[in-house]
């Protein structure tokens, strides 16, 4: 079975590498990357050179790879009817508006503009709401995460300087 290896810059998945000196760092690159540095002899290991060993690469990448996914996590947002919400539940406690609002410590218009959807609650309002009103005001939502296909899961010499580190 072959396995594929990743052009540390510019990140394509390739069958052989090539190690070079590229801007005094050694990296392992593909046939079209070799061009912009000096390719190394077998077991060649030149002076003045920085070389990043397998386990920081790897480590990177996985650290890169937790980022990526990131905005996979859920989050809490307001529920899309808050409003009607709001209202039903305080009709059904049979409070008025007024009512509610010194129950909670807010002006009549705020619980007014609330209910009408003119105004969205803070999340300290959302809380004095939810415990009052005994509703739940906000829901969790996954994050969008779209995958670009084309570009490579692994780390690459643009990602280390632009602080992927």
């Amino acid at each position: 079975m072959v396995t594929n290896m990743i052009c540390e810059l510019c990140g394509k998945d390739v069958p052989r590498l090539h190690r070079v000196v590229i801007e005094g760092v050694i990296l392992n690159v593909c046939d079209d990357c070799a061009k912009f540095g000096r390719e190394l002899k077998k077991n060649e290991v030149p002076k003045d050179v920085k070389y990043l060993p397998p386990e920081v690469v790897r480590e990177r990448l996985e650290r890169r790879q937790k980022r990526r996914y990131k905005d996979i996590d859920e989050e809490e947002v307001l529920v899309e009817d808050y409003a009607e919400k709001i209202r039903k539940a305080r009709v059904e406690l049979g409070m008025t508006q007024d009512a509610l609002a010194k129950k909670i410590l807010e002006k009549k218009t705020v619980i007014s503009k609330i209910e009408r959807g003119e105004m969205r609650p803070d999340d300290k309002l959302i809380k004095k709401l939810e415990k009052t009103l005994h509703i739940t005001l906000k829901e969790k939502v996954s994050g969008v995460y779209r995958k670009d296909s084309k570009k490579s899961q692994s780390l690459t010499l643009g990602d280390l300087i632009s602080g992927a580190l």
